[in-house]
This record gives structure tokens, sequence and C-alpha cells, in this order.
């Protein structure tokens, strides 16, 4: 489903605005707590798969997070009985799978772009090291399925429909699109500093944001950014 972007909201007040962007930053807060409760109490359970798979505990360490996003995004869907973000979860159209095709590459290009230029600044961008998530999974092919279904069909979508579905609709009512992409990628990246640590972190992540936030705004079909997302994921971060 493709829609037009509504480039502004004239007739928002200044509370309004105000109301929509504080709603989404406690959104955003809310998902970097309980992320970090996530940690304490599902690194435990994922240390008893460790035990009989400890390869595929090695994959789930990547994502010890995320349940904590996900657990943010289902209070807020009860609370709001009148929205279901998974209702904006579709077939893709062409224009979506080109952003979910696309995104990773544009991201990729951008970090290597702004990678030289940190220096100057006084940063510096560290190197991951590691075998890239899809060449694992070539080299054992028996966690291939299970690691798809943990990317694809778990752990993304808790990411994005807490990140993209629930903070855009605090944003919706009361900033235009750009306004939307611009927020909900910062708070995007700010989560990342606070897990991640340090500012390229905020600044690399919060690129990413805006790029699946466009994606999303584009289509407002939740499958592109969660596609584009463990697609990323899969073909070039480590495993």
């Amino acid at each position: 489903m493709e829609t037009q972007i509504d480039v502004a909201r004239p007739d928002t007040g200044v509370r309004e605005v105000s109301r929509g962007v504080g709603g989404a930053v406690a959104l955003a807060a809310l998902g970097v707590m309980a992320a970090f409760a996530s940690v304490v109490v599902v690194d435990p359970l994922f240390a008893i798969i460790e035990a009989e798979w400890t390869l595929f505990r090695e994959l789930l360490d990547n994502f010890i997070v995320q349940p904590g996003f996900g657990l943010v995004a289902a209070c807020y869907i009860w609370w709001r009985d009148d929205y279901n973000p998974l209702d904006r979860i579709q077939m893709p159209s062409l224009e979506g799978v080109a952003w979910i095709g696309l995104t990773p590459i544009w991201y990729e290009m951008a970090v290597r772009a702004v990678t030289p230029v940190l220096p100057m600044i006084g940063l510096r961008h560290g190197t991951h090291s590691g075998t890239v998530t899809g060449r694992v999974f070539l080299n054992h092919p028996e966690i291939i399925l299970p690691g798809l279904v943990v990317m694809f069909v778990v752990m993304a979508p808790m990411e994005e429909i807490l990140y993209r579905g629930v903070v855009h609709d605090a944003l919706e009512p009361a900033i235009g699109s750009p306004g939307r992409v611009l927020v909900g990628g910062l708070l995007f990246g700010g989560m990342h500093l606070f897990l991640s640590g340090g500012v390229v972190s905020l600044l690399l992540t919060s690129i990413f944001g805006f790029l699946v936030a466009g994606g999303y705004e584009r289509t407002k079909n939740l499958i592109v950014p969660i596609m584009a997302h463990a697609g990323h994921w899969l073909v070039f971060a480590p495993f």
C-alpha cells in the first residue's frame, strides 16, 4: 500500500506536537529500560539452550534485548485497544521490495562514506570482527531454519513494531512525515547510544533509523522495515 507523504501538519498546535514527541520519547525510553531488563531475564534462558546447541546460543546472544522491545510494544497495543500495528503487516508492493533490498545496501554505503570523516572530529568507528551471519549459516546448514525464524519472524518484528509501529503511532497525530522520519530515526539511534555505547553508534544507527523509517513512511507497511532490518543482520552483521 503506497501513500503520499504528508509534509506538514499546519493545524497542529505546539501542545499537540509536544505531547506527540514527548510520548514517542517516553516509549523509546521504556524500550531501553525493558531491554536492560531483558538482558537480566533472558540470558539465563539462553544459557539453557547453550547446553544443547552452542552455535544457536551464540546467535541468540546477538538478540538479547529484543524481547524487551516486544514487551513494550505489546503493552502499548494492549493499552491502545483502537490501534494494532500488526494490521500494517502486509505483502510488500514493488516499491516495498525495493526498500527492503536497498536499505541495507544504502546503510553500508553511508557507513563507508562517514567512517573516514569521523577522525576529523575526534571519533573512530571500530570494525566488527567475526564472520557475517549469512556465511555462518552456509557453513552450518543445521542452523539456517531456526536462525532465519529468530531473525525474520521473532526479533526483527519485536524491534520494528516498537520503533516503527508504536513510536511512529505516537508521532503521527503531531508532526508530518519528514518529522516522523527525523525524530524516529534519532530515537532509534538514541536507543543504541545506551545499549551499544558511544556517539559513533548513535550517529550510524540514526542513519539506519532514517532509512527504515523512510521506507515505512512511504509504504505504511511494517513488513518493509522488518525485512530490511533482518536482511541487514543476515548479509552484513557479524555472527
